[in-house]
């Protein structure tokens, strides 16, 4: 009977002892990052500017917040050109101006840049086969509030 307490009491404790988000939200105020789950494997992060605007996103496999080793986990390409679309629609990405494409064994990198945006792609090329190749992308909203922030 007294284990059976005990489990009772930590597991209450741990409960009332647990911060939600709105707990968070009220103590610190509105975050500057918020991570989604965009897609099933597939997490967005966006970092925002003063003005409450997104300056940065992230789309990467989901990673723990408290580092440790694993394997590399992959995504597939035409789900993370979806989620760029979502997150930084043609029409609003400007005219292209210019892009970047390094090979390194198995890894390509690639930076696009438009008038509005810089969104870079990260993909692992040696398994042809596997419809999962993408490591990570990002979109820079080139806004001056952005740059402003950064410094």
């Amino acid at each position: 009977m007294r284990i059976l307490v005990g489990s009772f009491l930590i597991v209450t404790a741990s409960v009332l002892l647990s911060q939600n988000s709105q707990d968070f939200h009220n103590r610190y105020g509105e975050p500057d990052r918020e991570r989604f789950a965009a897609r099933p494997g597939i997490c967005l992060t966006v970092e925002y500017g003063f003005d409450h605007l997104a300056c940065n996103a992230l789309i990467e496999p989901p990673q723990p917040l408290i580092y440790a080793e694993h394997d590399v986990l992959l995504m597939s390409p035409e789900a993370v050109t979806e989620i760029l679309g979502e997150v930084a629609p043609a029409n609003m990405r400007g005219k292209e101006t210019g892009k970047t494409i390094t090979m390194a064994g198995c890894n390509e990198f690639q930076i696009v840049e438009y008038e509005n945006t810089t969104i870079t792609r990260s993909t692992h090329n040696c398994l042809p086969l596997k419809p999962e190749r993408e490591m990570r992308a990002t979109v820079a909203f080139k806004r001056d509030i952005c740059s402003k922030q950064n410094k």
